[in-house]
């Protein structure tokens, strides 16, 4: 009986100190020379703030000690607020104060200010995404087959521009601005090296798929966290901005009037409602989940982008990725060896090396935008992208 009691004892102690192993917190790695407080100015990022206390910034949550829902909706920092650095229970926490004007004091406060959002620090500069969050970028495969078009005008001009009057089919909706877009390039999942070996019937396999069946019901589900879909698969197609359309006269035949038209504007262009998106100053975090995609697209059409380059990855909704999330950019490497056994060489792959990070700040059904915060050699099409 004694040995028997002596081994439930031993099992439960094991136990007890395999929980309190697994529930002792990962350490939060300081930025070299981190300061005891630091002073937000005009200009400041949150991710900006977070590298000077943090190795790693997507730890900012963890160190204001933020759950789920005020990571989507933090705690506004301002120009002229202090964040203080202190420890609690030999754990490293940041702190939000005000200085007082004229009294010398500060102010400690966990509370939101009651300034403008607008004033508040954002997450990543707002200039280098600016275009991205204000007009629609990328449109669905289902939404193809339904979306409102441009018909023509009353006198029947082939060109229109500010001003002009245009009919459109297929609006049943009532909203008061629509954009005025046009189709570009296919957003792809990229094929793999060993595509430049493949028939041309192969290469095309997946665009035939596509044409076949373009309903959203028939596209390939993903596992939550990863890209969904076939190489080569069409993802969703980025939009070309025309212009803005004020709605006239609703109807089966629509009357819309062009209030802005950055590119002329034709028969067969179509219409999503304006509705600008707004960036929420997400706090910088890592995902609570494994993430598994690639860079399908670099903005501008030069194929390589460094810091601050805006990049399209194969991953949206669908794969549990959300605005603020932090991952990981990783460059696919390989060498050339002599086999010694048969004397020739031999190229085999070497580990992946993470030569950036992205932050995400929009994000859509089977794609995401980026913005690339570092880099150590450029990004390219086809570089992997995981939790960092």
């Amino acid at each position: 009986m004694s040995r028997i009691i002596s081994a439930l004892f031993m099992a439960v102690a094991t136990a007890t100190a395999a929980v309190a192993f697994a529930a002792e917190p990962e350490p939060i790695p300081l930025a070299t020379n981190a300061p005891d407080r630091y002073t937000v100015v005009k200009g400041d990022t949150l991710w900006g703030i977070a590298g000077r206390f943090l190795q790693n910034p997507w730890r900012w949550p963890d160190i204001w000690q933020l759950n789920k829902d005020q990571i989507k909706n933090p705690h506004w920092i301002y120009p002229g607020d202090i964040v203080f650095l202190d420890y609690v229970d030999g754990q490293p926490r940041l702190r939000l104060g005000k200085n007082v004007t004229g009294s010398g004091t500060i102010k400690l406060s966990p509370s939101a200010h009651s300034e403008h959002i607008d004033q508040a620090i954002p997450s990543i500069p707002a200039n280098a995404i600016e275009a991205f969050i204000s007009r629609p970028l990328v449109v669905e495969l289902n939404e193809l087959q339904n979306a409102p078009r441009v018909i023509g005008t009353d006198e029947s001009r082939v060109i229109m521009g500010n001003g002009d009057e245009i009919f459109a089919l297929g609006i049943t909706e009532n909203h008061p601005k629509w954009y005025v877009y046009r189709l570009g390039a296919p957003l792809k999942n990229p094929l793999p090296p060993e595509s430049e070996n493949l028939t041309d019937k192969e290469i095309l396999a997946p665009v035939l798929r596509y044409m076949r069946t373009p309903t959203y019901e028939d596209e390939v589900k993903a596992a939550p966290g990863e890209a969904g879909g076939q190489p080569g698969d069409v993802l969703g197609y980025e939009v070309v901005y025309l212009g803005t359309a004020q709605l006239r006269e609703p109807g089966n035949v629509s009357t819309l009037e062009i209030l802005s038209a950055k590119e002329e504007i034709l028969k067969g262009d179509l219409l999503v409602p304006a509705e600008e998106p707004t960036l929420n100053s997400y706090a910088p975090h890592k995902a609570d989940h494994d993430v598994s995609g690639q860079v399908i697209s670099v903005h501008g059409g030069v194929g390589v982008g460094g810091k601050f380059s805006v990049i399209a990855l194969n991953l949206g909704e669908r794969a549990g990725v959300e605005p603020g999330h932090v991952l990981g950019i990783y460059t696919k490497r390989d060498t050339v060896y002599e086999d010694k056994d048969t004397g020739r060489n031999k190229t085999i792959a070497l580990p992946d090396k993470r030569n950036g990070l992205v932050f995400i700040f929009r994000v859509f059904n089977r794609v995401s935008y980026g913005l690339v915060m570092e880099a150590v050699r450029p990004t390219v099409v086809g570089d992997s992208i995981r939790n960092p």
